[in-house]
């Protein structure tokens, strides 16, 4: 594999690349990956491993770290008339979708003889990291916002990690971390390491795979790094490319108020976004707050070139969405309801016989609602 800038075009070894781009300072790509092969698939394989394969990440010698990450419910639904498949990524062995590529970053890091990892997270990739350091005998240092969703950080601790609480925005969290890069300490950042978005793109191939082989007409997604929704769109391009579909999915990027980089962008028809200074807010999408996502140019591109586009939802229609999900049994965490309150914002555009999957992100246990909000 090689890891290339979308950019710059600037190349180089997969195992020897630096996270960023030496031109253009953003995150790198992997390509020249195995092509897929629909006869390669192996589903004696526990989840997303089935297309182990297409994903060559496992160094000679090193035995497969995995807890049986991937193949999450594709559960069929109607959703105030529009019909629709809930794709519940939330159920993954540490309750989120991170576990798509972190499983990917860690089998990968192993093999480069890491032993700490560090990233800074809201609380689910710092999980993540944490779940699969733990399984894989390895040293996990998780630096997060002190008013991250308390469930979040006892997560992280209780897989045994070092915990680091730090106080502001979520940018802080990410400038700690990187302050405390060291030679025997690998940033194994789920938003800047293209191995981690290389594992996202398995969940393109399951949609693929769970709907008998059919690319659906549009896919909704929340997105804040964006980690799953580029994945996901570059996952159906790699089987497009292969001649495996025909046909591309239209790819809707959900933000939350009032951090909405990239619907902003998409909005003013910006090549990228124009980050605005504020305040950081207490939201009930805390997932997705994020102010600057590195890959926001790939972002963009992707929502233009698959005819998609960013919806924005705010705290009210976000709740009532949770709250109504929870209701037919389906309790996922405020960040994953993003999509079910911007799909009345979706469903003018949808044609009738149109297939539209939303991906829930998160289980509803990362962050649980106070009692006396609870009708």
């Amino acid at each position: 594999m090689i890891a290339y800038c979308p950019r710059s075009r600037f190349t180089a070894p997969a195992e020897e690349s630096p996270l960023r781009c030496p031109i253009t300072g953003e995150p790198l790509e992997y390509r020249e990956i195995p092509a897929f092969d629909p006869d390669l698939i192996d589903p004696s394989q526990a989840g997303h491993w089935r297309y182990a394969a297409m994903l060559p990440v496992i160094a000679p010698g090193h035995k497969r770290i995995t807890l049986g990450e991937g193949w999450t419910p594709l559960i069929d639904d109607e959703w105030e008339g529009l019909p629709l498949y809930w794709k519940n990524e939330g159920l993954m062995p540490s309750g989120s979708y991170k576990d798509r590529g972190v499983s990917v970053l860690v089998n990968f890091l192993l093999g480069q003889g890491a032993q700490i990892v560090m990233d800074d997270s809201s609380g689910n990739a710092g999980a993540s990291l944490a779940c699969y350091a733990a399984r894989a005998g390895i040293e996990a240092r998780i630096f997060v916002p002190a008013t991250a969703p308390e469930p979040k950080k006892a997560q992280i601790a209780v897989y045994g990690a070092e915990l680091v609480e730090v106080s502001g925005p979520r940018s802080a969290a990410i400038a700690a971390a990187e302050a405390a890069q060291s030679s025997d300490a690998v940033y194994a950042s789920h938003a800047w390491h293209p191995a981690c978005l290389f594992g996202f793109m398995t969940n393109a191939w399951e949609i693929w795979e769970q709907l008998g082989r059919k690319v659906p007409d549009w896919i909704i997604t929340p997105c804040g790094y964006g980690g799953l929704f580029l994945g996901s769109w570059r996952g159906f391009e790699h089987l497009y490319e292969c001649g495996i579909i025909n046909k591309l999915p239209g790819m809707v990027a959900v933000q939350a108020e009032p951090i909405t980089p990239i619907s902003d962008a998409f909005l003013n028809k910006w090549e990228d976004i124009h980050p605005r200074r504020q305040l950081f807010p207490k939201m009930l999408a805390d997932g997705i707050a994020v102010e600057k996502p590195v890959r926001s140019r790939s972002i963009l591109s992707a929502i233009h070139r698959s005819g998609g586009m960013a919806l924005t939802v705010n705290d009210r229609e976000i709740g009532e969405a949770h709250a109504a999900l929870a209701e037919r049994g389906i309790f996922v965490e405020p960040t994953s309801a993003t999509v079910a309150a911007a799909l009345r914002k979706l469903k003018p555009h949808v044609r009738s016989g149109e297939t539209v999957v939303a991906n829930l992100t998160g289980l509803g246990l990362k962050k649980l609602p106070d009692l006396q909000d609870i009708p």
